[in-house]
């Protein structure tokens, strides 16, 4: 059966828990800090180079007739050989088998979610909208006896240890603090809101810089970056210019613990505007948006919904400069995308 065969493939994940390292539940999600290079049905890789090496394939075209199986077969070699070396490996797939491609006569069908981590010895699988002939499925069935508890009708998952799978020199990869927020997902250790600063970032910090000490953001868009934070909520940030030398022009905050003197997201927005001294500036969509007293180098601004204080801006007037470009600025940060997910629902 293709679950197990894909199973399978991740060699480090195959082998039982060494004892002391037991399973647990894996949910799917991409533990590294990367991200995902979809290259649908194909194998050309935009950042062949890139480790951790987070991958999405289309493999949902495993017909008989159109002989799709043997197209995917082709490209399974080159696909494991760009896998092979990386010291971090995420890959999310979807596999639908079929008679005549788009027809009414599905055989299977799963999307996958695995990952190896070669410094720690650990890995994972997760199977979602496991289907045969077209009905969820026991997935339990087509994995080791001791994981069968982590799955069952139409998916499961489950995290595996094998210490034998544990390479020095991705161990050296991340031997420091600073190592670890290149290759491990993980949430900003945000704090205080400052006049020209949401810790830890600042204004005119260039962008370069901050991917250096902080790692890839959770989501990049249109000139913007978001952040997740320790205890909820994101840190969002907003570059002039571009490449290398786009630096901080202004920074949002969703997160519950950043906080303007005694003032947060969530609070009741009657008193956190009269602690700010906030007066009504404009509306943007459903938010009601509030101005402390302006100053030379800095705008700070609240914005209310429902009577709940919502998030807490800073803008660069020396950077964004116009009643337009300072709201268009916050429309940025304050809507688009916030969270990414595939088909199956999972974030990534």
């Amino acid at each position: 059966m293709f679950v197990a065969t894909a199973v399978s493939a991740f060699a480090p994940l195959g082998a039982p828990a060494q004892q002391g390292n037991p399973a647990e539940p894996y949910d799917g999600h991409l533990p590294f800090n990367c991200q995902l290079q979809d290259v649908a049905t194909g194998t050309d890789f935009p950042h062949p180079e890139s480790d951790p090496f987070c991958v999405e394939f289309d493999k949902t075209e495993q017909n008989v007739t159109d002989l799709g199986v043997l197209d995917f077969a082709s490209k399974e070699p080159d696909r494991v050989t760009a896998a092979g070396p990386k010291c971090f490996y995420f890959q999310r797939d979807h596999w639908t088998g079929s008679i005549v491609q788009g027809g009414d006569t599905e055989t299977y069908h799963f999307d996958g979610s695995y990952f190896y981590d070669e410094a720690s010895g650990t890995g994972g699988v997760h199977i979602d909208n496991f289907r045969l002939g077209g009905q969820p499925a026991d997935s339990s069935q087509f994995v080791p006896p001791e994981y069968k508890q982590y799955f069952g009708k139409g998916g499961g998952g489950a995290y595996f240890a094998n210490n034998s799978q544990v390479r020095p020199d991705c161990v050296a990869k991340v031997d420091t603090a600073q190592k670890q927020k290149q290759v491990y997902a993980h949430d900003l250790d945000a704090g205080p809101i400052f006049r020209k600063r949401i810790t830890p970032l600042a204004f005119g910090s260039a962008r370069s810089a901050i991917l250096g000490e902080e790692g890839l953001p959770y989501l990049s868009d249109q000139g913007t970056d978001r952040f997740t934070v320790t205890g909820g909520g994101q840190l969002r940030v907003a570059y002039r210019g571009s490449g290398d030398s786009a630096t901080v022009a202004a920074l949002l905050t969703t997160a519950p613990k950043d906080a303007r003197g005694a003032v947060h997201p969530g609070d009741p927005a009657r008193p956190a505007r009269k602690a700010l001294h906030a007066r009504r500036r404009f509306g943007l969509g459903e938010f009601k948006v509030f101005e402390a007293p302006r100053r030379k180098r800095s705008r700070l601004f609240l914005a209310t919904e429902n009577g709940k204080v919502s998030w807490i801006a800073v803008v660069d007037p020396t950077q964004i400069r116009g009643r337009k470009r300072v709201k268009a600025t916050l429309r940025g940060l304050a809507f688009g995308p916030t969270t990414r997910v595939d088909s199956a629902g999972i974030p990534y």
